[in-house]
Formats: C-alpha cells, structure tokens, sequence
C-alpha cells in the first residue's frame, strides 16, 4: 500500500533556499517509500488562507502525511489542527505529530520517522 503525502513550504520563510527545501521534501518521501502527491507553497496573504487550503488538499488527496521543511513553516496553532487530517513531519528534526487519544493538546510528537 502507497503512502500519499502532500509536501509543503513557505518560500517566505525558506527565501533562497526554497528549491532546497523542496528537494529535502522529496528526498525524506523516497526515503520512506512514500509518493508525493503534490507540494503546496503557502503564502500567507490572508490569516488562516494557508492552513484552510493545506487542510483541503489533505482530505481531497487523501494524504497520510504533510511533510514541511521544519515547524517555522507553520503559524501558531496549524500543526494541532492539521493532525486532525494527517499526521506533520519535519524534515529537520524528523518528528512526527499526530493526534494523541488522552492528551488534553490532541496532539503527540515523536522523533526519528525515517533512519
């Protein structure tokens, strides 16, 4: 069964190194022997646009897991509300967040997804 993940960055945060990033999203895919659906470029030019649209993607392509440069891609509160789709993995850290049944956050974060 294939893993379907949706890639995502910010080129405002990323700035030059954005097709870097991008690589580093597709790198960490292989590695995992998931298939990368699409990659989102969020652009913040209106509060929530970015998070409401990554959400759609999510659940229109049916992705197990978005897959960012690093959390500094997210605004404050998207990552515990994008785990309600899919899981978020960091590609800097590895750490994966997902939802966590019994945590008052919802939210769960463990380390190393792929070696």
């Amino acid at each position: 069964m294939t893993n379907y993940v949706i890639g995502f960055l910010r080129r405002d945060v990323s700035g030059d190194r954005w097709q870097g990033d991008q690589a580093r999203i597709h790198a960490f895919a292989e590695q995992c022997e998931w298939s990368v659906t699409l990659v989102y470029y969020g652009v913040p030019d209106r509060p929530g646009a970015v998070i409401n649209r990554l959400m759609n993607l999510a659940y229109a392509e049916y992705a197990n897991e978005i897959v960012a440069p690093s959390a500094n891609h997210f605004e404050p509160g998207d990552i515990p509300a994008l785990v309600k789709i899919a899981d978020v993995i960091c590609v800097d850290t590895g750490t994966r967040y997902t939802t966590a049944t019994g945590d008052p956050t919802g939210l769960q974060a463990s380390h190393r997804v792929a070696e």
